[in-house]
């Protein structure tokens, strides 16, 4: 088979492998219990409890035991009363007191979870009850189906959980800082995060691994890529220009412009007619000054030099992690980084001119095409010591990690070289330098 259409047939996945282990450990106790109960409701119960985070496995857990119990309870409950009713309960399954006790009671079993506080379990509860009394009331042993019924979620649950908890021997790499980029290494082409890539890189997280990204862009565009994922520790954003904690939404360390430097990019971008953005962190917030635009009143005119920045800013102001603010006058302190957008010839010109200016050994400059519209460019301009490598040792140096791995997309800056985010690459490449599978991980077979 060629590489082309393995991608189409990808491998099966953890959580398949432990769901078809569950299924054969509850048709093998089955058949230890001497074929006692049906193991149908223990292979349900199982395969609802394999979950991909062992949180949810063991909410939905306690969900079905719980659900069970008191479904068998009332059921049980039922089931005695039509006895002493009816005295035959094949007869009183017949009758229209029957459909009415089933009536009222299924209401008094969904009122119970309420009384209880249990009501995330009012369907498991259901379930059970009108299992009970609408397929087996008529059964010459009802109560032995009761219990087996309770007895086939418990072990349902429980093998669930041990499937869950069981693992191939690996060790932990857990001194290693390992670091990935972002575009086309951590997300896909529509730039979302498959789920896949989502669960593996939390449960790597959890499990102590030291990992954390590496981008040119903003924190506040990096948190909302990175939604549902735990980030522990901080992360390298504007391409260097600084080290942001995300859980403690601090900016641990920053390079910023030297002021004489960003009054003469202020002045030469402004001389060339570039309306433009400055990124400037003020008291532990990100403040984006526009100049040379006015973000408050009528739009610029479709095509003018401000419509390009005017439609970024559109894209960006609803973030609560981001400060607009027009500025009247340049702003030339504590400043990380100058942005410019526009047709992506005029970027390409403007960069090209910067290179001839007194000032370009003192700065850094980035192009890309990235929240972009068709035929736009982003320019963005940094302090010459704004340097992704340099803020990696400091970030290798800050966590205490003795060495690192990076992950990139692109030639010549990585370390292990992910070409392509489908597929959930990165976690496969992660997960073989992470948790290797060795004989010298045995005492990891069996964890939560």
């Amino acid at each position: 088979m060629n590489r082309t259409n393995r991608k189409h047939f990808p491998l099966p996945g953890q959580r398949i492998l432990r769901s078809v282990l569950a299924v054969l450990f509850c048709i093998i106790i089955y058949f230890l219990r001497g074929r006692r109960g049906a193991p149908f409701y223990s292979i349900i119960a199982s395969l609802q409890c394999i979950q991909p985070y062992t949180e949810n496995m063991l909410k939905v857990g306690r969900k079905r035991i719980t659900g069970t119990l008191v479904g068998a309870f009332w059921g049980g409950l039922v089931l005695i009363g039509s006895l002493y009713i009816s005295g035959d309960r094949a007869t009183f399954q017949d009758t229209p007191a029957y459909y009415m006790t089933l009536v009222l009671f299924a209401g008094v079993v969904l009122y119970s979870t309420v009384l209880l506080k249990i009501t995330e379990s009012s369907y498991f509860s259901t379930v059970v009850f009108l299992s009970i009394i609408m397929n087996h009331i008529g059964d010459a042993d009802p109560y032995l189906f009761v219990f087996n019924r309770t007895m086939d979620t418990f072990i349902g649950v429980g093998v669930a959980i041990a499937a869950n908890c069981l693992h191939l021997p690996r060790t932990r790499d857990r001194e290693t800082l390992f670091v990935s980029g972002v575009d086309h290494v951590l997300f896909r082409e529509d730039r979302n995060l498959s789920p896949y890539t989502r669960i593996q890189l939390n449960r790597f997280i959890k499990d102590g691994m030291r990992f954390s990204v590496s981008t040119k862009q903003t924190p506040a565009t990096v948190r909302e890529l990175t939604k549902g994922i735990g980030l522990k520790i901080p992360i390298i954003a504007m391409d260097g220009a600084c080290l942001y904690d995300m859980g403690e939404m601090a900016y641990v360390k920053t390079v910023k412009m030297e002021e004489e430097t960003a009054e003469q990019v202020a002045a030469f971008l402004t001389g060339r007619g570039f309306p433009f953005n400055v990124n400037r962190v003020e008291e532990n917030l990100l403040v984006i000054y526009t100049r040379g635009l006015k973000i408050s009143g009528l739009p610029p005119e479709k095509g003018s030099s401000q419509d390009a920045l005017y439609h970024l800013y559109l894209k960006k102001k609803g973030s609560p992690y981001r400060n607009y603010v027009s500025a009247e006058e340049d702003v030339n302190d504590n400043v990380l980084y100058y942005l410019v957008i526009d047709r992506a010839e005029k970027v390409e010109a403007l960069a090209s001119d910067l290179t001839e200016q007194s000032f370009a050994p003192r700065i850094r400059t980035v192009t890309d095409t990235f929240d972009c519209r068709e035929g736009e460019k982003i320019l963005r301009i940094y302090s010459r010591e704004a340097n992704r490598k340099v803020m990696l040792e400091e970030l290798r140096r800050l966590t205490g990690a003795p060495r690192t791995v990076y992950f990139s997309g692109k030639k010549g800056e990585y370390d292990v070289l992910i070409p392509d985010a489908g597929g959930g690459n990165l976690v496969r490449e992660l997960k073989k330098r992470y948790e290797p599978v060795s004989l010298k991980g045995w005492r990891n077979i069996f964890h939560f």
